[in-house]
C-alpha cells in the first residue's frame, strides 16, 4: 500500500532528503515537540539548522556524522512544504530499527498522515530484513499510542525524564557515609556497570532503550573518547564488602551545555542506596557549571523520582517504549 502511495503521489510521502528538507524538518520538530524538548534535543535542532544553511556542504557533513544530527526516513509534502516527518535508523542491536520524531503539523493532523508515515517506515524495515522496530510515545498522548497499537506495537516498559533548570543553586554536599565508600570507577569495571544498568528491565525494554556496553566503558580509553567528542564523563562506584553494588555517572556536554546524571544500583539495594547515590551525584555536580541537568529513570528506577524532585528536578515527560515484531499483520483501517 505504501509503495502505491509513493508511486501515485508527488505531493505526499517522499524519502527524506537533507539538502531539501533538513531546515523544514527542524522547524516542524520544534512546533510538534517544543513543550517536551530537553537541552540535547534543542542542541540537535540548532545543528540541523546550521547544516541546512550550509547547502551542499551539509550533505558531506551528513555522511560524515552518519545522520546523527537529524532524521533519515520520510517526509510528507504539501505543495513542497514539509507537514509530516518520521525518522528511521538501525538500532544498536542486530535486526532492530528505531522510529523517532513522528511529527505532523497541527494544521494537517487527523488526515492519516501519521499512519502513512509509520507504514512507510515499517515497509522499509521489512524490505531490509529487520526483525523488530521500536519507538517511544508520551503516556499522555493516547491518540498516538492507539495508532501504534493498531499497527502492531506493544508496550515493553516506561521511562520518566526529569530536568533541573539551569542557574539553580546546588544543594550542599550530602556524600555517602564512610561505611559505604564511593570511589572513581576503574578500567575494566564497565561490564559491572552495564549489568547494573540492566537491573529490573526486560530484554525487549533494554533493546528499545538501546542499553549497550559501550555506554558504560571506564578507563583512559573511555576518558579520551569523551574528551575528543567534547564531553566529560565520570563514574563513581559504591562498594559493599569489596563488591560494586551501585554507581553514579555524570556526563557534561560542552557544546550543548547540559549535564546528565545516571544512578545504578542492585535491585535489592535501591531503596536504601538509591537516594544516597542521587544526592552524592548532585553533590559532585555542584562543582561544575550551573547548566541544565537531566536524568532518565527507566522501570524500577522511577521510584527515585521524589528524591530528584527534592533536589530541584522537575518532570519533563513520561514515555512508553513500544516494540513491533516484523511480520505482524497491520490492522486494516475501517
Amino acid at each position: 500500500m505504501v509503495a502505491a502511495i509513493l508511486r501515485r503521489r508527488t505531493q505526499g510521502i517522499v524519502p527524506f532528503d537533507p539538502l531539501r528538507h533538513l531546515g523544514q524538518v527542524a522547524d516542524l520538530m520544534e512546533i510538534a515537540f517544543a513543550e517536551e524538548m530537553g537541552p540535547a534535543a534543542r542542541y540537535v535542532l540548532r545543528r540541523m539548522r546550521q547544516m541546512a544553511r550550509w547547502g551542499s556542504l551539509s550533505l558531506l557533513l551528513w555522511e560524515m556524522e552518519g545522520g546523527n544530527f537529524g532524521p533519515s526516513g520520510f517526509v510528507w509534502l504539501e505543495e513542497d512544504r514539509v507537514v509530516g516527518n518520521i525518522s528511521l535508523r538501525r538500532a544498536a542491536f542486530p535486526g532492530g530499527w528505531m522510529i523517532g520524531n513522528v511529527a505532523v503539523h497541527p494544521d494537517w493532523r487527523g488526515r492519516g498522515i501519521g499512519r502513512a508515515l509509520v507504514e512507510a517506515a515499517l515497509e522499509t524495515v521489512g524490505r531490509r530484513g529487520g526483525a523488530w522496530v521500536g519507538l517511544e510515545v508520551r503516556d499522555d498522548n493516547p491518540v498516538a499510542r492507539r495508532l501504534y497499537e493498531r499497527l502492531g506495537f506493544e508496550p515493553v516498559g516506561t521511562t520518566v525524564e526529569l530536568i533541573r533548570p539551569a542557574g539553580l543553586p546546588w544543594p550542599k554536599d550530602d556524600p555517602l557515609p564512610s561505611a559505604l565508600p564511593l570511589r572513581r570507577a576503574r578500567g575494566g569495571e564497565g561490564r559491572t556497570l552495564y549489568r547494573l544498568a540492566q537491573e529490573g528491565l526486560s530484554r525487549p525494554h533494554r533493546d528499545v532503550l538501546e542499553i549497550r556496553p559501550a555506554a558504560y566503558q571506564t578507563g583512559w580509553e573511555a576518558w579520551l573518547s569523551a574528551w575528543l567528542e567534547g564531553r566529560r564523563e565520570d563514574w563513581w562506584v559504591a562498594l559493599d564488602d569489596g563488591r560494586i553494588v551501585g554507581a553514579v555517572g555524570l556526563l557534561s556536554r560542552r557544546p550543548a551545555r547540559y549535564h546528565r546524571i545516571e544512578v545504578l544500583c542492585r535491585a535489592e539495594r535501591q531503596e536504601d542506596l538509591g537516594p544516597r547515590l542521587v544526592r552524592a551525584g548532585v553533590a559532585f555536580l555542584s562543582r561544575r557549571r550551573r547548566w541544565e541537568t537531566v536524568t532518565i529513570l527507566p522501570g524500577p528506577r522511577q521510584a527515585l523520582e521524589p528524591v530528584f524532585a527534592d533536589l530541584g528536578f522537575q518532570r519533563l515527560r513520561r514515555l512508553v517504549q513500544m516494540r513491533r515484531i516484523i511480520g505482524h499483520r497491520l490492522e486494516v483501517a475501517g
